[in-house]
């Protein structure tokens, strides 16, 4: 691999990485860590024109380049006859607010955008984690506390600048004149990336009064806020996105000292308009047990990437995604029980989140919200194989028949998300783009 190496270098000089290095060390650091990465070196590309002439080089000298930003989609190891592309470098963020667009470099996550965006009164669709990149995130759908009202992320995609396999610099949108790039937009929209993002496009939103919070139980409150959860899910409005979880807590931190290191409890919800629709909410959990912890309250930037409680240092994490129909809520005791939440051999966490939306979708691989629920259950290391497979289980009553892969932590494929059609539509624009597979992407459908 060293002619590799050295033909990067002559064209990247600064750009270029290899091990031993911090930069090569940091690249190589993903915040799903379940498998090593070990490429031949990485390139850590300033601008668009570095990534194509990476790619143009990479592809001359017969070596597969994998492509990564933060690496929360992680789903296999990276070995030594690869190139890793770190985009995490491509940064930017220009708000257009009378279109109601951002325009965002592919390195960058969601704390940058919604802070160029609140100054003009908007948001943009984020998730619950702020370490993920809006680029990822977003083609992998894209499920955050704006959902219901809004749609997935996915769906607010405008426009993706890429470089294809051959180092061809493109753009996707809806009126490109090339058929080609028009279709490379449905795939990016929640399919799979088709190249590789420099910069994104995405549509922002005007939230009226935005109220967050996150309340915590013990373990024992379980069945009387699963009760009083799917009760208040039949009222609340599309306003309200909210997620019911069981989670083993740290044994150190900000939470009451009866609750360090237990499973516990944890309800955690948003409100695009203002309190009131979280009242119905709240009162039903409420009167159910009293909750050791109870946050909600009017919402900022930080409590809305906070109240997930989303692990912040990197982990081994395996997980499963699943859309779930109507039903979920009469099986969440036995999925929550099915996870041994902080036993041996279980879970690190459960979820069910409320994910039912009539928001209008542009057309894309994954633009409108398949199922009501969306499970997301999650563990560390490869033995927890076995609680996951009896959660899936658990859930299968209501299944909806459909992977939610963005949710597939640490897995090396995105399961059953896909119809046999579209996994045809995912392939055959790949193919178009990267016909001698020269890129790389984690759990990518198509090849």
């Amino acid at each position: 691999m060293n002619d590799v190496v050295a033909g990067l270098r002559a064209e990247l000089t600064a750009a270029v990485h290899e091990p031993g290095g911090k930069e090569y060390a940091d690249a190589t650091s993903p915040h799903n860590s379940s498998h090593p990465q070990r490429p031949c070196a990485v390139v850590r590309p300033a601008s668009a024109e570095q990534v194509a002439r990476a790619v143009t080089t990479a592809a001359r000298l017969g070596v597969t380049v994998a492509v990564q930003a933060t690496g929360h989609g992680a789903g296999g190891p990276i070995d030594d006859d690869q190139v890793l592309l770190d985009t995490s470098a491509l940064l930017g963020v220009s708000v257009h607010a009378s279109a109601g667009i951002a325009r965002v470099g592919a390195g960058e996550t969601w704390p940058a955008v919604q802070q160029a965006a609140q100054v003009h009164g908007l948001l943009g669709l984020s998730g619950t984690s702020s370490t993920v990149s809006v680029a990822g995130y977003t083609f992998g759908g894209g499920v955050g506390w704006f959902v219901r009202k809004y749609g997935l992320a996915s769906a607010a995609l405008r426009a993706v600048d890429y470089v294809d396999g051959a180092g061809r610099r493109r753009r996707a949108s809806e009126d490109a004149p090339d058929s080609l790039d028009r279709e490379a937009l449905w795939a990016f929209r929640g399919g799979a990336p088709v190249g590789i993002a420099t910069a994104v496009e995405v549509a922002l939103f005007r939230i009226p009064e935005l109220w967050t919070g996150y309340l915590l139980w013990p373990e024992s409150a379980l069945p009387g806020v699963i009760a009083g959860w799917a009760w208040a899910l039949e009222l609340v409005s599309e306003s309200v996105t909210s997620s019911l979880a069981l989670l083993r807590l740290p044994d150190e931190g900000p939470f009451p000292a009866a609750l360090l290191g237990r499973p516990a409890v944890h309800l955690s919800y948003a409100s695009t308009d203002g309190a009131a629709h979280l009242d119905v909410m709240r009162a039903a959990v409420c009167d159910a047990a009293t909750p050791a912890v109870d946050t909600t309250g009017p919402g900022d930037l930080r409590s809305l990437s906070a109240i997930h409680l989303d692990p912040p240092d990197p982990l081994p994490a395996r997980g499963t995604g699943r859309w779930l129909g109507p039903a979920a809520t009469d099986v969440v005791a036995e999925m929550f029980g099915a996870a041994r939440v902080g036993r041996p051999g279980g879970l690190s966490m459960i979820e069910v989140r409320h994910t039912d939306s009539e928001a209008h979708a542009r057309d894309g691989a994954l633009t409108n919200v398949p199922a009501p629920f969306l499970l997301h259950a999650v563990g560390l290391g490869v033995e927890v194989g076995e609680a996951l497979a009896a959660v899936e289980s658990a859930a299968q009553v209501t299944d909806a028949g459909r992977a939610a892969p963005a949710f597939r932590d640490g897995q090396p494929n995105a399961g059953d998300a896909w119809s046999s059609s579209e996994l045809v539509q995912l392939r055959n624009v790949r193919a178009a783009l990267d016909p001698d597979r020269v890129l790389r992407f984690q759990r990518h459908p198509a090849f």
